[in-house]
């Protein structure tokens, strides 16, 4: 049987897609989240199964799933093999989760390739920021700025203060906050005191990457789910916190940003080039490469590269500008250990969270960035647990 209508958990949590053929597995599932009935195709008449027994065995079943978005890694690597083993345990929720990865209609093929300049010069959206960005980037230049004046222009936008106090409130903020010592003994009812609690800089950098989100709302759902990349966004987002606050960084906000912000160049190639953004996403599911060598191929740059050029163009601090820039190549920035810490979260982040930003495989291992992270068997796992614990209601406030 095939659904005829996307089948969604009660919470909202969890998907599967229209056109998704149903298993047993997909069965249990169903059943698991209480739903009855589900609204399938009419079935054809049995046609010869000669010579299909071949074409991608166990395609439905999701194990067989997370084998192949990991097929093109190092299995004996051992962040690879304890990656694959907690994916491969959340297989049948993370195969349902990951809507986003199937085959979206291929657009019409590009009749021309523009470069990056071309890009990021044509959109005249992303040339004229929201005034409240505009004004954050001067109080984080300015080192006479105080917290009163910081307040001030942040509390201009009120759906942005109230995103700001939630997250602050919120209990994976909390958990992070009593690892460095700046546990509150109270809630946190006021921009000001956000602002000291997380310091002026923090603050200013978690309200500047969440200020420019909206800017991206109006991406065609037949390019990209939306709520799958945002919800993958946010996932790469609370891992990266989370490596960073266990290194002992002092401002690990601005690696939840960077999080949040890695693949905002691709949103970029899908807002102002549609057509070559949906070939590489297409040519990328039809041989089963990495979108990311595909990008590379089609246009001379990749998603990584377009949003840090974005973000040297909005004057976003430099330490954010270069973890977004060379999270898919650290070794190439002057200090690795940052563009590291978003690489190998997207990575765990991909293998084992909900969410998707179009590239279907997990992302590549790189040993230097995992190395410079210095992240173990224990490590890997309590992060997961963590990040799994807090995702949803995260998510939630962006939503």
């Amino acid at each position: 049987m095939v659904l005829a209508a996307d089948a969604e958990s009660r919470d909202g949590r969890f998907r599967l897609p229209a056109g998704l053929e149903l298993s047993e597995a997909h069965a249990r599932l169903l059943r698991g989240w209480r739903i009855r009935e589900v609204e399938v195709e009419p079935q054809p008449a049995p046609a010869s199964t000669k010579g299909r027994a071949a074409e991608a065995p166990g395609a439905d079943n999701p194990h067989d799933v997370i084998a192949a978005r990991f097929a093109h890694l190092p299995a004996e690597e051992p962040a690879v093999a304890d990656l694959s083993r907690l994916a491969q345990l959340r297989a049948e929720l993370l195969a349902a989760a990951h809507p986003s990865r199937s085959s979206l209609a291929r657009p019409d093929a590009p009749t021309t390739i523009p470069d990056a300049k071309t890009i990021l010069g044509s959109d005249p959206v992303l040339l004229s920021l929201p005034e409240v960005f505009m004004r954050i980037r001067e109080v984080l230049s300015d080192p006479a700025s105080t917290v009163e004046e910081a307040s001030a222009v942040i509390g201009k936008d009120p759906s942005l203060t109230a995103k700001l106090i939630k997250l602050v409130n919120s209990a994976f903020y909390a958990r992070t906050l009593r690892v460095s010592g700046g546990l509150p003994p109270g809630p946190v009812d006021t921009l000001s005191r956000a602002v000291m609690l997380l310091g002026l800089n923090q603050l200013s950098t978690l309200a500047m990457g969440v200020s420019v989100l909206p800017l991206f709302k109006n991406i065609p759902a037949h390019c990209i789910d939306m709520r799958q990349f945002w919800r993958h966004s946010v996932g790469v987002g609370l891992v990266a916190k989370l490596i960073a606050v266990r290194l002992g960084d002092p401002s690990p906000e601005r690696f939840f940003v960077a999080g949040l912000l890695h693949d905002i160049g691709r949103l970029v190639l899908f807002k102002q080039a549609p057509d070559v953004a949906g070939e590489a996403t297409a040519r990328a599911a039809e041989t089963g490469r990495l979108l990311l060598d595909v990008e590379r191929e089609m246009l001379g740059f990749d998603h990584a590269d377009l949003g840090g050029m974005l973000l040297h163009k909005w004057r976003f601090p430099e330490s954010l500008e270069q973890a977004v820039w060379r999270h898919h190549d650290p070794s190439a920035g002057e200090v690795p250990l940052e563009p590291s810490i978003v690489n190998v979260a997207d990575m765990i982040a991909g293998a084992v969270l909900p969410g998707g930003s179009g590239e279907r495989a997990v992302p590549r291992h790189l040993p230097e960035a995992w190395a410079a992270v210095g992240l173990g068997s224990p490590g890997i796992q309590e992060l997961v647990t963590t990040a799994e614990a807090h995702f949803e209601v995260i998510c939630a406030m962006f939503a």
